[in-house]
């Protein structure tokens, strides 16, 4: 009986809301880990158990799935008191900080126009700057949001990371260029910045970060 209710219910419920979707990121607010997938896959880079290879490194699921910053939460939290913005927070803001993001995540309803000059105790961000080609404009409108001996934190893709990297097919539609320890160091030293801690990594997110205090 149940079947034969359900035969009979079908060509009704696709009459009023459509055919369902082929795919599972086809559906609405389907994860982007499904899109992410696919990318992978279509670009060359060859699933295995727990993880990826790409150009014959092996690359762990955790790296793919969105949430870098709790990889560097605790470090972070030591420097960033107070006042903060995080810029392309997504969906995983730093703790006690105002979220910014351009595409997605509760911090699409600000904009770092919106936030003064001078104003902020610190200004946190992950995995962002190497999307920005012009990142310098970006890095000194970031700064400009800084109190005086303000904080910024910058948490970035280590550039030995092939699965991260610029030159990689994937990344090439994402990333804008490829920061290293060096030139993001040397971009905060000539801006006047003291440099108070600072890891070159590669760390267990394949990533780097460096800390700087704003001096007027």
């Amino acid at each position: 009986m149940r079947k034969k209710l359900i035969r009979i219910m079908r060509p009704l419920v696709r009459k009023l809301i459509g055919d369902p979707p082929a795919r599972l990121e086809e559906m609405q607010d389907g994860p982007a880990l499904f899109h992410t997938y696919r990318a992978l896959l279509a670009t060359g880079h060859q699933r295995v158990p727990g993880g990826w290879v790409y150009d014959n490194e092996f690359y762990p699921d955790y790296l793919t799935v969105g949430g870098n910053t709790f990889a560097i939460r605790k470090t972070a939290l030591r420097y960033c008191n107070g006042k903060g913005i995080d810029i392309g927070a997504s969906y995983w803001p730093l703790p006690g900080s105002l979220p910014i993001d351009t595409e997605t995540g509760p911090g699409t309803a600000v904009k770092i126009e919106d936030i003064p000059i001078n104003s902020q105790d610190y200004v946190f961000s992950s995995h962002c700057l190497e999307h920005i080609e012009k990142w310098n404009e970006s890095l000194d409108i970031w700064i400009s949001k800084l109190k005086n001996d303000g904080t910024i934190f910058l948490y970035l893709p280590h550039p030995t990371c092939k699965l991260w990297h610029v030159s990689n097919p994937l990344m090439s539609k994402i990333h804008a260029w490829a920061p290293t320890p060096e030139n993001i160091m040397d971009a905060l030293l000539k801006r006047g910045l003291t440099i108070i801690d600072s890891d070159n990594g590669p760390d267990h997110f394949y990533s780097f970060f460096i800390c700087a205090r704003k001096h007027l």
